[in-house]
């Protein structure tokens, strides 16, 4: 019995990430970058605002678990087409949920770009004033049992104050990131972040698309030189980062 991609669809209803090859990514380099997020906030601030509630992908073409065959299954294209352009707006979003597992939900509140957590009529975590946060959603993203906070942040710099020893120069220009953090009593802790994305993401979400008990990764990646477009893509956490799921080998 196959689980039906409208279905599919419907459990993306949080959102969706991602960027082709293995989730280090290689840094993006191209004209028209900007290097000062403050110019980036600006422009960000000058969009209509949006609530969204659903995922914003035509029903059709998402990849669909085959219990038989124990396989994924497509469409006619991996790759999915999106309704609409994601980077028309800038979302807001409000969301419960409990990652320090004390059974007293966090609220989650993304406005203008940053996101604030609250506990007990608190504020115990905000982002930095030097991010822009997209989106977020909240799940178990490396499958090690225990729920994070996802977020799909843009910022200066491939790297934060420390970069690898290979890398001789930092890529200086505002570009998009996957940010994983945990909650330990009321801090955040950083579980996992990414380099520069060669695509950015516009959305992401968790879902375990063939019941093996471990999520996929389920992502809307854009274009930096072209706003308006945007592909479904499927991924998985592989011990150090995100791996691209190619359906013909499962």
């Amino acid at each position: 019995m196959k689980l039906s991609l409208l279905v599919v669809t419907f459990l993306l209803a949080a959102g969706v990430m991602c960027c082709p090859g293995a989730l280090a990514p290689r840094q993006h380099s191209g004209s028209g970058e900007i290097h000062d997020i403050a110019v980036f906030q600006e422009a960000r601030l000058r969009l209509p605002e949006k609530s969204e509630a659903s995922f914003p992908v035509e029903p059709g073409e998402l990849p669909v678990w085959d219990s038989e065959k124990e396989i994924f299954v497509a469409g006619e294209q991996y790759a999915t087409r999106t309704r609409q352009s994601l980077q028309k707006y800038r979302l807001m979003q409000s969301r419960e949920a409990d990652l320090d597992g004390d059974c007293r939900p966090e609220k989650y509140t993304l406005r203008n770009g940053k996101i604030t957590v609250c506990a007990d009529n608190r504020i115990i975590w905000q982002s930095p004033d030097e991010w822009w946060v997209d989106y977020f959603f909240v799940g178990d993203a490396n499958n090690d049992g225990k729920i994070e906070l996802n977020l799909l942040v843009w910022k200066e710099g491939s790297f934060g104050s420390r970069k690898p020893f290979w890398v001789e120069e930092d890529d200086p220009a505002v570009k998009n990131h996957l940010f994983i953090f945990k909650l330990e009593g009321d801090t955040f802790k950083p579980v996992w972040q990414s380099s520069n994305l060669d695509r950015p993401n516009y959305r992401a979400d968790l879902v375990d698309l063939n019941g093996d008990g471990e999520n996929e990764l389920v992502v809307v990646e854009g274009s930096y030189s072209d706003p308006s477009e945007g592909i479904v893509t499927l991924w998985k956490w592989n011990g150090w980062g995100f791996s691209r799921i190619d359906l013909e080998d499962w």
